[in-house]
């Protein structure tokens, strides 16, 4: 199945990982392959930390997204790669959401795929993706400081951005 993403989608450039160019069919592997990284690592009403970096293809896109942004040779700690994994599989999620709904919202680039403040955004726009997001502990209705994990990190930040507006 890589082998096949990689030359339907990955040889085509950085362009054709945004979930909005994604084709239907590949949309819908894409988008198993994220609910199973999302299901396995983030259950409701249970904050877990995650241990599963992704699929191999979820990998390969975050990849390609920083190759664009930071350059050739760029390379991830495991909690960046599992914080842009969590993110690129909400961004996924959201194109499933805005194909199936034909709701309206700002299509991401390459510079901003990756950003937390996309998914706060539709969150705040989107209640059922907020509580969705909040059930499953990607943002936390409160936290406790310790030593901060790649994981609290991002909810920390996800938080910080909903609670400044």
């Amino acid at each position: 199945m890589l082998s096949r993403f990689s030359n339907e989608v990955l040889s085509r450039g950085s362009n054709a990982v945004l979930p909005q160019n994604l084709s239907d069919s590949w949309l819908k592997t894409v988008q198993k392959r994220c609910d199973d990284f999302l299901d396995g690592n983030f259950s409701v009403d249970q904050c877990t930390e995650t241990l599963d970096m992704g699929d191999p293809i979820l990998v390969a896109c975050v990849h390609e997204v920083i190759r664009h942004n930071r350059g050739a040779g760029s390379t991830l700690s495991p909690g960046e790669l599992a914080e842009n994994a969590t993110i690129y599989a909400l961004s996924i999620t959201m194109e499933t959401i805005r194909r199936e709904s034909d709701m309206e919202m700002a299509l991401p680039s390459l510079e901003n795929l990756l950003s937390i403040d996309r998914i706060v955004q539709f969150g705040k726009i989107n209640p059922d993706f907020g509580q969705f997001l909040k059930r499953t502990c990607i943002i936390p209705e409160t936290t406790a400081s310790t030593e901060a994990s790649w994981f609290k990190r991002l909810k920390q930040k996800i938080l910080s951005r909903i609670n400044a507006n």
